[in-house]
């Protein structure tokens, strides 16, 4: 029986900690978490830096199926962004907290912009993301003690975004190698994906001051497959605020943010109705 619910478990983990391993999109539709050819540094600005922290509250109906330590879900993480000359790259650190493991996520990005006759815009880029695991063994529910409690495991994303105006077109594979960290059988497997994103922004008033922008993200992968649907209103370029649906575990999240002086703060709300747990994030940045 023991042995049964061992290889149970293990048919879990690589499910629970896929979920995990992107950034922050959840967060702010920051397409640049997932597509290393898109940058959050434009206008006047060459430097962008970011911290961010994500809590989670789970119901109780959620929580009475699970050991009282196993629902946790905390995030941290910091990152640069730099432009230059067309050159874009990014350094960035990432913590998960999330049930039995903690995560440590170091990546390294590097892109470059092509600009056609001043208004096609088509950038590629490429990252690498090195994640360290700490599994806490003593929260699992079964005996496996020939499991290792440390695991690290190197892969790369690559990107290709298009703008043309106010349509943005973007094509990306994260974790290309798919590598898993193995003892006897694969422990955790970091699922290969594909990003499909489209978005076009309308811009609306005789001033053209406030923007629309619906937008669509389509992922596959090798275990999961899904679509963010969602709509962004940006004001003056000082605030904005947004909704997106989430077709994967019915989940509806709400943002707002607000720019002055290169200072930014977004702040996201979220609610996964499968299973009625909720999200906070915040984020702090700065532009110069």
């Amino acid at each position: 029986m023991a042995k049964r619910w061992s290889y149970i478990v293990l048919l879990l983990l690589p499910l629970s900690i896929v979920a995990q391993d992107q950034l922050m999109y959840d967060q702010y539709r920051d397409l640049s978490f997932y597509n290393p050819a898109v940058t959050n540094v434009e206008g006047n600005y060459s430097h962008y830096v970011q911290a961010w922290m994500h809590a989670a509250f789970a119901s109780k109906d959620f929580i009475k199926h699970y050991d009282s330590d196993i629902y946790e879900d905390y995030e941290a993480g910091a990152r640069y962004q730099g432009r230059k000359n067309g050159h874009l790259f990014s350094a960035s650190y990432h913590y998960d907290g999330y049930s039995f493991f903690h995560q440590h996520t170091i990546g390294l990005s590097y892109g470059y912009e092509f600009v056609f006759k001043e208004i096609h815009h088509l950038s590629v880029g490429g990252r690498l993301q090195v994640n360290f695991c700490d599994i806490m063994l003593n929260k699992l529910s079964v005996q496996a003690d020939w499991l290792k409690n440390f695991q690290m495991t190197p892969d790369f994303d690559l990107g290709i975004q298009y703008r043309l105006r106010g349509l943005n077109l973007g094509l990306a594979v994260v974790n290309v190698a798919g590598n898993s960290a193995a003892n006897n059988t694969a422990l955790i497997m970091y699922e290969r994906r594909g990003y499909l994103n489209i978005s076009y922004d309308f811009a609306l008033g005789t001033k053209k001051n406030v923007v629309l922008s619906p937008h669509l993200l389509f992922y596959l992968g090798q275990h999961t497959a899904a679509a963010d649907i969602g709509i962004d209103l940006n004001f003056w370029k000082y605030a904005h605020v947004g909704y997106t649906f989430r077709m994967l575990e019915m989940r509806h999240l709400v943002t707002a943010g607000f720019e002055y002086k290169g200072f930014t703060l977004d702040v996201a709300a979220e609610l996964v109705a499968l299973n009625r747990k909720e999200r906070l994030q915040v984020c702090l940045g700065y532009k110069f």
